[in-house]
């Protein structure tokens, strides 16, 4: 009887066609590539679809390291070969099949000692059971492509319990890979985790628009456990935390951002921000006004201006305060709370007209904003011969 098994390349090269295409995307002239968003969706499934097949090969190893006990058990004879899978990877390396995926390595516990002087990482349980065995598959980069190809990493640990046909749950990284290029160093971001990271960065930034800040507190924590070290996560990190009334964990994060990177504007905001509430106007003015110098991100200048506006606003400085919130305002139309501060300023300072004009913009923006809710409860309050209150 002849076995003729379906090759690793029949298997894969739907997935590498995928990547192909992707990679002649993001090569293409500008205007070519067409919508980021989409193509930035596109290569995120792809991660997936080459996580899903990570997980097949590592149990697909699994099973048939099964059946090579199995035959050793009904029928004796020497030692097996380390696996059916490795044997298969090594043969296409071997036959120069280099569209196929190759096996660059297979550690277990012991041997991963012996390659760190037989001694664990530092602060690691000394427990065998919370180590792990690692198979790591290379898919090799198309010759025309401007992309490098990927390494999977695929980390299955014994700690898990077998409950699923005997499988390991296994877990996995997606990271830049070159020939002959080593691994990247334990705790350095990764491509993928940086692709996934800015996922929950951009609803992090959505989640402080909206002012539901615990929520964006969970989201960012999620970006930088994807991606530690990023500082515009740590800086939103502490922006929301900052805005639940947590002045010194938040200042602690932007602190930690400019010692690393001094002229982050975000962070420069955010610590401006901070010690206007804690009344320390003059320094808060200095790191506001160096955000607006630096004009190296539009968010952090236009939120300066909005910030150096309720400095003034504070020190009852109206002229100033009105410059500031206007031109927070010219820079970000949809910065609603700084249409609802202005209205409030024009309002104190008997521009009755002009108040109530810039509330009905804000609650006109965007009407499931909670800023553009309060645009109209004070529209209600004035419109029954009221007044705002003078505590913001």
């Amino acid at each position: 009887m002849t076995i003729l098994p379906l090759s690793a390349d029949d298997m894969l090269s739907p997935l590498r066609a995928q990547l192909d295409d992707l990679a002649r995307l993001l090569a293409a002239p500008d205007g070519a590539t067409g919508d980021a968003a989409l193509l930035k969706q596109r290569i995120f499934l792809a991660h997936k679809a080459v996580e899903q097949h990570a997980v097949l090969l590592n149990e697909l190893q699994h099973d048939v390291r099964n059946l090579v006990e199995g035959w050793k058990a009904r029928f004796g004879g020497g030692a097996p070969p380390t696996s059916a899978l490795n044997a298969a990877l090594t043969n296409d390396l071997a036959t120069g099949n280099e569209s196929a995926p190759h096996l660059v390595r297979t550690t277990t516990p012991s041997q991963q000692d012996e390659q760190h002087g037989g001694a664990g990482d530092a602060g690691d349980p000394a427990d065998s059971s919370h180590s792990q065995a690692v198979l790591e598959v290379e898919f090799p980069s198309a010759p025309s492509s401007r992309i490098d190809g990927a390494r999977l990493t695929s980390v299955a640990s014994p700690r898990l319990t077998p409950a699923v046909s005997g499988r390991h749950t296994p877990s996995i990284t997606l990271t830049p890979s070159r020939p002959h290029a080593p691994t990247p160093s334990h705790g350095q971001p990764r491509v993928i985790d940086e692709l996934n990271a800015s996922t929950f960065v951009e609803r992090g930034w959505s989640k402080i628009a909206s002012g539901e800040f615990d929520e964006a507190e969970i989201a960012l924590e999620k970006a930088l456990a994807l991606n530690p070290g990023d500082p515009q996560a740590e800086t939103l990190l502490g922006w929301a935390r900052m805005s639940q009334g947590k002045l010194d964990a938040a200042m602690e994060l932007f602190e930690q951002v400019l010692d690393r990177a001094p002229d982050f504007a975000l962070a420069h905001i955010n610590v401006g921000y901070v010690h206007l509430r804690r009344g320390q106007y003059e320094v808060a003015v200095e790191h506001l006004a160096h955000a607006i110098t630096l004009d190296s991100d539009r968010k952090a200048t236009l939120y300066a201006y909005y910030y150096l506006g309720l400095v003034h606003l504070e020190q009852e400085q109206i002229d100033d305060a009105i410059a500031a919130l206007q031109r927070s305002i010219e820079l970000g139309p949809n910065l609603i709370e700084a249409r609802f501060v202005l209205g409030r300023v024009y309002w104190f300072a008997d521009r009755a007209d002009e108040a109530i004009a810039t509330w009905r913009k804000g609650a006109e923006v965007n009407k499931f904003n909670p800023w553009s809710s309060r645009c109209l409860e004070v529209l209600a309050t004035v419109a029954d011969g009221g007044a705002p209150s003078r505590v913001a």
